[in-house]
């Protein structure tokens, strides 16, 4: 009787042990399944995190966009509009350093401010919209403005993203692009180049030169040219090169080009074509800009033009600048060597004026390099 009681409970061991295993195995497969489910919810996590993060960058980089586009609008059109900076009354010419201006979100132009939809969410601009903040005075050259949006999700507002860049404005020409003299050479006029009679008529300076002596005559020969009403016909200015002396801060003949294509005021001429269309008026002065690859191109059909005329000189001086028949009503300007000038143009020197409120409303805006933030 001992001997069968001992094994019966030998068996009890055993099957309580098998079950304590057990157990011990379904706990073990309980906190794997918990852990692989709260790493799956967690991994999901992340990706909505990263999703978002996407989509909301994506939101305020357009945004972004639309504000940098806008105010080369403002500055580059043709009307006089610029960004309406608090605490500049209407008897200021320009705004100070640390005024701001807001804009919205209105690709579509209808003055209704529009949402911009991504994958799973759509995105608003908060608070006051584009902010354009001046760091100097508007009236600095450069004038240097900061950009910012913040943009927010709808269905989500936490989910939010600032953005920031800053960008330069400087004006497209000079004083001596809008009340220069008449005709301005880089160089010389050559000995021998002006036949026919081309008129010139200053109330002031002429003739100038950019880097050579204007008192040898060997250097500026007026030639033939007729001046009336001008106290002086040659004048040095001041400057390393005829482009700067004309353009100013801007770098290279690739802000030209660009210009022209947002403003109606700025051409920029490739075609070797004679010109002979008329040109802006007393009160809306142009830049009508041939590049080197026109090869100085002429001016004929009596064409009238207001304002700045620049011949952009190819490798050797242009051949034959100036030809024809035209009325020049403010500056003819030449790169290099004037070498042959024959023509009837007549230049009558004019001064348009080049501040803010004066009719040269022409700006360049550029990106400023390493100033973009994300906050």
């Amino acid at each position: 009787m001992m001997k069968m009681g001992f094994k019966q409970g030998s068996k009890y061991q055993r099957g309580a042990a098998a079950l304590v295993v057990t157990l011990i195995l379904v706990v073990i497969a309980s906190l794997s399944s918990l852990v692989v489910n709260k790493s799956a919810i967690n991994e999901q996590q992340r990706s909505g995190v990263n999703l978002r993060n996407k989509e909301v960058y994506a939101a305020a980089n357009s945004a972004l966009d639309y504000a940098v586009t806008q105010i080369e609008i403002w500055y580059t059109d043709d009307d006089d509009l610029t960004p309406d900076w608090t605490n500049t009354n209407e008897a200021a010419e320009n705004a100070d350093a640390g005024e701001t201006a807001t804009a919205i979100y209105d690709p579509n132009g209808d003055a209704t401010p529009d949402t911009i939809a991504q994958d799973i969410d759509i995105f608003g601009l908060a608070g006051a919209g584009i902010t354009y903040t001046l760091l100097t005075d508007e009236a600095a050259e450069p004038a240097i403005i900061e950009i910012s949006v913040t943009v927010a999700g709808q269905a989500e507002t936490h989910v939010t993203k600032t953005l920031s860049t800053r960008v330069a404005r400087t004006k497209l020409g000079t004083p001596s692009a809008f009340e220069g003299p008449a005709l301005i050479v880089e160089d010389c006029i050559d000995p021998g180049a002006v036949t026919g009679t081309p008129d010139i008529q200053a109330y002031d300076i002429a003739i100038a030169t950019i880097t050579s002596d204007s008192g040898d005559p060997n250097c500026i020969d007026p030639g033939h040219f007729s001046f009336s009403n001008s106290n002086a016909i040659a004048e040095e200015i001041e400057s390393d090169s005829l482009f700067e002396a004309m353009f100013g801060t801007v770098d290279n003949d690739q802000a030209i080009e660009d210009m022209a294509q947002k403003s109606a005021d700025v051409y920029f001429i490739t075609d070797t074509s004679p010109w002979s269309a008329n040109l802006g008026d007393i009160n809306n002065p142009v830049i009508l800009y041939f590049d080197d690859t026109s090869e100085c191109p002429s001016i004929n059909g009596g064409a009238i033009i207001f304002g700045l005329v620049y011949y952009d000189t190819p490798p050797g001086g242009c051949a034959n600048p100036g030809t024809g028949n035209a009325k020049i009503f403010g500056t003819m300007a030449f790169e290099g060597d004037l070498k042959k000038f024959n023509s009837n143009i007549e230049i009558t020197q004019t001064a348009f004026g080049g501040g803010p409120g004066d009719p040269i409303t022409v700006s360049y805006i550029t990106p400023l390099p390493g100033s973009w933030r994300d906050f």
